[in-house]
C-alpha cells in the first residue's frame, strides 16, 4: 500500500515537475511579450501580468515536491555534515516527519481557504476576474504533496536507521 502511495505521489511529481517547467517557459514569453508590447508598441495587457503571477504561483507551490527528493531544497550542512551516518539519519528522520505535519497543517488551511474561496465566489479584483480558487489550488496540492514526499523521507531514514543498526553499525 505504502509503495502504490509512493508511486502516486512520484507520478505527480514528476508531471508538475514538468509542467513547472512549461510554466517557467510560459511565465518568460508571456513577460517578454508584455514588455515588447509595453515598451516598443506603447500597447501594455490587461491580462500579463497576473497571468504571469499565477503561473509563478503555481510553478513554485505545485513543484516543490519535485525538488526534496532530489536533495534541491535549501538546508544547513554545517553541523550535519559532522555528525555520525547514525546523527545524520536520525536529524533527517526527525526533519522528515516535522516537515510532514507542517505542510500537513499548511495543506489544511489551504483547503480551507479554498473553501471560502468557492463558498464566497471569491474572483481576483482585475479585468480577468480568475476564480480565486484557481491560484489558490497550488497551494493545496503542492503542500499535500510535500507532507507524504517529507513523510516518505522520514520513512526511508527510519528504514536506513535500523537497517544499519540491524547490521551492528550503531557504533558508527
Amino acid at each position: 500500500m505504502l509503495g502504490q502511495l509512493r508511486r502516486v505521489v512520484e507520478r505527480c511529481n514528476t508531471a508538475l515537475g514538468m509542467v513547472s517547467g512549461l510554466g517557467v517557459l510560459a511565465m518568460g514569453i508571456i513577460l517578454s511579450y508584455e514588455v515588447v508590447a509595453r515598451y516598443f508598441f506603447n500597447a501594455p495587457t490587461i491580462w500579463a501580468q497576473e497571468t504571469a503571477t499565477y503561473l509563478y504561483m503555481w510553478t513554485m507551490l505545485a513543484a516543490a515536491s519535485y525538488t526534496l527528493p532530489a536533495g534541491k531544497h535549501v538546508h544547513v550542512d554545517l553541523l550535519i555534515e559532522r555528525a555520525s551516518p547514525r546523527v545524520r539519519h536520525l536529524l533527517a528522520a526527525l526533519t522528515g516527519a516535522i516537515g510532514a505535519v507542517f505542510c500537513a497543517v499548511v495543506a489544511i488551511q489551504a483547503y480551507e481557504m479554498i473553501a471560502a474561496t468557492v463558498r464566497f465566489g471569491k474572483v481576483s479584483a482585475t479585468p480577468l476576474r480568475v476564480p480565486l480558487w484557481i491560484p489558490q489550488s497550488a497551494l493545496l496540492m503542492g503542500f499535500v504533496l510535500l507532507a507524504f514526499q517529507f513523510a516518505f523521507l522520514a520513512v526511508d531514514r527510519m528504514a536506513a536507521l535500523a537497517a544499519r543498526e540491524g547490521k551492528g553499525g550503531a557504533s558508527a
